[in-house]
């Protein structure tokens, strides 16, 4: 019994110092992944119906995350990273229909260059938690829509007359550059890293109105190569 607990003990000690990286090693770590985003505080746009001035509520959109990390193993347990990322950020806004319009198909699209700087802590072999900061810069943003125009004849039947697409830029009322705090998740198993992040804006994303702030989980793969 003693010769198979040693045993266990020598092929789980052997597979945990090959899973990790010798300190003061370096790595490199590209990665893709979704993102689902939406915003803190509101829309930050209105629109008028019926005389009213109405508030647009996010909701969640589906996006694109891809980039690199380069890694530095500081310790058996610890590393840091600094990436390079373009990020796919903003919300899904809600359909509606007044007496001669029906607009859906609407989002907000924000897209990011970000650079996160990261603390990987080791809680068990392969699995690690990561917490750090992102600065951001804008890279484009734009508002679309679809909205049809009809008719109702006296029966109530709708006829619908023309479609129309619309994209509007929204750059200029956007900060140009931002801050978030990124926290999350990572496993990795011969080389192939599976991660979860958690971004919380810090700032407000527009130049001037309500207070809204990015809101974006990814989930994301990638390869490490060891330098």
């Amino acid at each position: 019994m003693k010769r198979i607990a040693v045993l266990i003990v020598l092929v789980t000690s052997t597979l945990v110092s090959m899973a990790q990286n010798k300190p003061g090693t370096w790595s490199v770590i590209p990665h893709v992944g979704v993102s689902i985003s939406s915003l803190l505080g509101g829309s930050g746009l209105y629109e008028v119906r019926d005389n009213m001035t109405v508030e647009v509520k996010p909701h969640a959109l589906l996006g694109f995350v891809g980039g690199a990390d380069v890694m530095y193993q500081a310790s058996d347990a610890v590393s840091l990273s600094a990436g390079l990322s373009f990020v796919q950020a903003g919300c899904k806004l809600e359909d509606y229909t007044d007496e001669y319009n029906i607009v859906y198909d609407r989002y907000l699209r924000i897209n990011y260059v970000s650079m996160p700087i990261l603390v990987h802590n080791k809680l068990l072999p392969g699995l690690s938690v990561k917490v750090g900061i992102e600065p951001t810069c804008l890279f484009n943003a734009n508002n679309h829509e679809v909205y049809q125009l009809y008719s109702v004849d006296n029966d109530g039947m709708k006829t619908y007359l023309q479609e129309n697409t619309g994209d509007f830029d929204m750059k200029n009322g956007m900060r140009k550059f931002g801050l978030s705090i990124p926290v999350g998740v990572s496993y990795e198993y011969e080389n192939v890293v599976l991660g979860a992040l958690y971004h919380v804006g810090v700032f407000n994303i527009y130049k001037y109105g309500d207070s809204s702030r990015n809101s974006v989980f990814e989930v994301s793969v990638g390869y490490k190569l060891n330098l």
